[in-house]
């Protein structure tokens, strides 16, 4: 919207970039079609609270507090909600690469995109087979990837123990070598083109008069506004509640490590089915990052160790030293879609956030999204399934 000719101020309660930008695997995920809330992970449910170190983890003392969520979960897992969802997910990522390339075109931007693709590995033929619901997904919403073979693979990744069976290349797909440095340098032609921050404080509340936003109220005074945009993650029910609006978040808690790039030489970042992981090629060395884990407090630690000991079965190079571990928290709702459109009753507010562990490769065609609502009061798609209001 700045680039746009509007003048835009950027309110952020923390250091701008440090969020789950900061910490997240890299990837323009091009085929996650399908949203989490699904029957198949339902039945699974049990398994999540008996194994605290599986790719996905519930904490057995956050279940009270999650119950609500979790029905709405088991409802959205609904098949026909299934279907809705797999279409509108499908239709943002077919347009996410698109985006991201003309959001990030100045070269210290468009530099840090890598384009070779990326690589969905199965190590055993049963993963494989219960990936054929999936790749006919994909093909049926014009996602583009290529069979790779057992012996492809160790052709492809030389680095890997010769233990997977069968891969699926997305040879469309893009990564960044340092999220984290994106946001920065998007931040910076931000304020070059004129854009305000204001960075450390904390919004209270949206300020309303007469069915519009008028500002904001921060810790130390008022900021006035012509057009609000909430992108407030967790951070955004609160901010909604008086407006009328439900948004049911919780956070998805999620981990990387940092290891030594030179131990495992990979020109491409692969997804490993069943671990629930990513080893993705970095600047600073290879991030191995993933799990879902909800209801937590604390970090549980061990869950970075997993990833740990998940690299030394997989990579056939001992020794690979930890360089730094993170985590963070991404919002989601149950239906594992975001949430995207106006706040019914006012004219002026726009909402954008839920992205889940797809916050990444969602954030240009959602920054496409909002700029058409806020210059034509429509979005260029049909965003019907993200409605703003669906859980009020």
């Amino acid at each position: 919207m700045q680039r746009a000719g509007r003048q835009v101020t950027v309110v952020d309660a923390g250091e701008i970039g440090r969020g789950c930008s900061f910490g997240n695997a890299g990837l323009i995920a091009v085929d996650h079609v399908q949203p989490l809330a699904r029957p198949d992970v339902l039945l699974g449910a049990f398994g999540m609270l008996a194994n605290p170190l599986g790719p996905l983890h519930l904490r057995w003392a956050s279940l009270p507090s999650l119950l609500p969520w979790l029905v709405r979960f088991a409802l959205a897992s609904r098949p026909s909600a299934v279907r809705k969802g797999t279409d509108i997910l499908a239709l943002l990522l077919r347009n996410a690469v698109p985006a991201w390339r003309q959001l990030a075109s100045e070269p210290g931007e468009a530099n840090l995109f890598q384009r070779q693709g990326y690589l969905t590995l199965f190590e055993t033929a049963q993963a494989a087979r219960a990936a054929e619901d999936e790749n006919r997904l994909l093909l049926e919403h014009g996602i583009r990837f290529e069979p790779v073979s057992g012996s492809g693979i160790r052709a492809m990744c030389p680095a890997l123990k010769p233990q997977m069976h069968a891969g699926r290349f997305h040879p469309d797909a893009i990564y960044t070598t340092d999220p984290f440095g994106l946001v920065q340098n998007l931040y910076r032609r931000f304020v070059g083109d004129g854009g305000i921050v204001v960075e450390g404080r904390r919004v209270l509340r949206i300020l309303t008069e007469a069915g519009a936003a008028v500002g904001l109220q921060l810790q130390d005074g008022e900021l006035k506004a012509d057009n609000v945009v909430l992108t407030a993650g967790n951070g955004s029910p609160d901010l909604i509640r008086p407006l009328g609006v439900k948004a049911p978040l919780t956070s998805e808690r999620g981990y990387h490590v940092m290891v030594e790039a030179g131990k495992v030489p990979l020109n491409i970042p692969l997804l490993f089915a069943e671990r629930g992981f990513v080893a993705t090629p970095m600047a600073s060395g290879l991030r191995l990052a993933g799990t879902v884990e909800l209801g937590a407090h604390a970090p549980d630690w061990k869950r970075a160790d997993v990833l740990r000991r998940h690299a030394a079965e997989l990579f056939d190079r001992p020794g690979l030293a930890e360089q730094t571990r993170w985590f963070g928290d991404r919002p989601t709702l149950p239906d594992y879609l975001p949430m995207i459109g106006m706040v019914p009753g006012y004219r002026n507010v726009t909402l954008a956030f839920g992205h889940q562990h797809l916050g990444l490769t969602l954030a240009a065609i959602t920054a496409e999204l909002v700029g058409d609502i806020l210059r034509t009061g429509a979005p260029r798609h049909d965003i019907s399934a993200l409605s703003v209001s669906r859980f009020s």
